[in-house]
């Protein structure tokens, strides 16, 4: 999501938001603040946008009526209050626009095998393994897929192996990545294909669902498809796709073409659906993993044509990236995408006065404040600046949505559960700030 003077409150010499604690106050984290969200609703200043018209404005690096607050959530059912949860995406979005937070509702299609592919699995003890081993095997017309994982004590698949897993990609937990070699490559072609019957009237009911829920409480609708080095790294492995960059491109380049072809499916069906903006998930595409020129070889050139497609069905193009993105940042922004879900001031290494001056006119940035440590960790001086700062930088000239990066945590294996104390106190700074900066 990327002026008039003074339309975010931003006038003073300073360019300093207005600050309702005092220094010490904001030093010492000892602040009076009151948990149950409700208590801090403003009623009175209802908008006239929707929350979809407000988001849509944002992307299109617009000033709307106020700096939007969008959520992601992450093994996590409730807001503040555990004995409040939601029992699904609906109910959240109710909840939230009660609270006059944003939201918006999303769908994935999933990809469907190929007729006459067979999946086996079974559990194996062997010598010198510290735990049991699970196997998989996709038998396919091209050849069999064969994946080994190790049932460590923090394993959450059960007795199973997922193909597309963040839990799967350290060594510790893989013993056999299911595509090691060309040959894989060929199993890997005959593997997923065109949804039919009972796959695509499922889908086609629930994206109806979706639109239908969207129109009447008018918010955004998330789609969520395209994969790319996410899904080279869930395949291969990051050491595998590492060196494949310099030491078999030819490798990669068909590996990648394979995973494009999924993406683009899931596009079209996104497309058809009925989507506001098609996100792209790239938490393995960053720096860390791809040099500027490696990117632009491998990635670039196929992530374009996902922008391109979007775009011609006049739809908005979401990438997600929250580490290590400023090398990336030309590149991120020539491709044509419309909004960056990442930038993180902690984690992700994102100095936000660059990335703003870098790209704040051509792409609407989401996010801003880090979740994991500052949230976890911090007190409420520490959020109450990191909020401000947030704001201070990436609002001016519009194109901004706050948000948390990478999410707001639930209990889950390998995530510490954000503290509801802090996302309630995150809330409380972005309603004062966004209500000082009401025009």
């Amino acid at each position: 999501m990327h002026a008039a003077d003074g339309i975010y409150g931003f006038t003073s010499s300073s360019g300093a938001l207005p600050i309702d604690l005092s220094l010490n106050e904001r030093a010492s984290g000892k602040t009076k603040y009151a948990l149950s969200i409700e208590k801090t609703e403003h009623p009175d200043l209802k908008s006239e946008l929707s929350s979809r018209e407000r988001l849509l404005g944002a992307i299109n690096l617009e000033e709307p009526d106020r700096i939007p607050l969008l959520l992601r959530f992450f093994g996590r059912q409730y807001l503040v209050e555990r004995g409040r949860p939601w029992n699904d995406q609906f109910d959240r979005v109710d909840q939230l626009l009660r609270l006059g937070l944003d939201d918006a509702v999303g769908i994935s299609p999933q990809l469907s095998h190929r007729e006459g592919v067979r999946i086996r699995r079974w559990k194996e003890t062997e010598t010198g393994e510290r735990y049991p081993l699970i196997v998989k095997e996709y038998e396919t017309a091209g050849g069999t897929l064969r994946q080994v994982a190790r049932q460590t004590p923090d394993w959450p698949q059960g007795d199973d192996v997922h193909l597309f897993d963040d839990y799967n990609v350290p060594p510790a937990r893989t013993r056999k990545y299911p595509v090691d070699n060309a040959a894989d490559l060929d199993a890997l072609t005959c593997l997923f294909g065109e949804p039919t019957g009972e796959e695509l009237d499922d889908f086609k009911t629930y994206a109806g669902k979706v639109e239908d829920f969207s129109n009447s409480r008018e918010v955004l609708v998330e789609g969520e498809g395209p994969m790319l080095g996410d899904a080279a790294v869930w395949l291969c492995g990051i050491e595998k796709v590492v060196l494949s960059e310099v030491k078999d491109p030819r490798f990669l380049n068909r590996l990648l073409e394979i995973i494009h072809g999924w993406d683009m499916l899931r596009i079209r069906m996104l497309l058809e659906a009925g989507v506001d903006i098609v996100f792209h998930r790239g938490w393995y595409e960053s720096a860390m993993f791809w040099s500027p020129s490696a990117y632009c070889k491998f990635l670039a050139p196929l992530i374009r044509e996902e922008v391109e497609a979007v775009h011609r069905a006049g739809v908005k193009f979401g990438y997600i990236a929250t580490r290590d993105i400023t090398p990336l940042l030309g590149i991120i922004s020539e491709m044509g995408v419309d909004l960056l879900f990442g930038p993180d001031p902690v984690e992700g290494n994102c100095d936000l006065r660059r990335v703003k001056e870098e790209v704040g006119e051509d792409v609407c940035l989401w996010g801003g404040v880090n979740s994991a440590v500052t949230l976890e960790q911090g007190s409420k001086g520490q959020i109450w600046d990191a909020v401000s700062e947030a704001m201070r930088i990436l609002a001016p000239g519009g194109g901004f949505i706050l948000g948390l990066v990478d999410a707001v945590f639930g209990r889950t294996a390998g995530t510490v559960e954000t503290p509801p104390n802090s996302l309630g106190y995150v809330i409380e700074c972005w309603r004062r700030m966004r209500d000082n900066v009401r025009q």
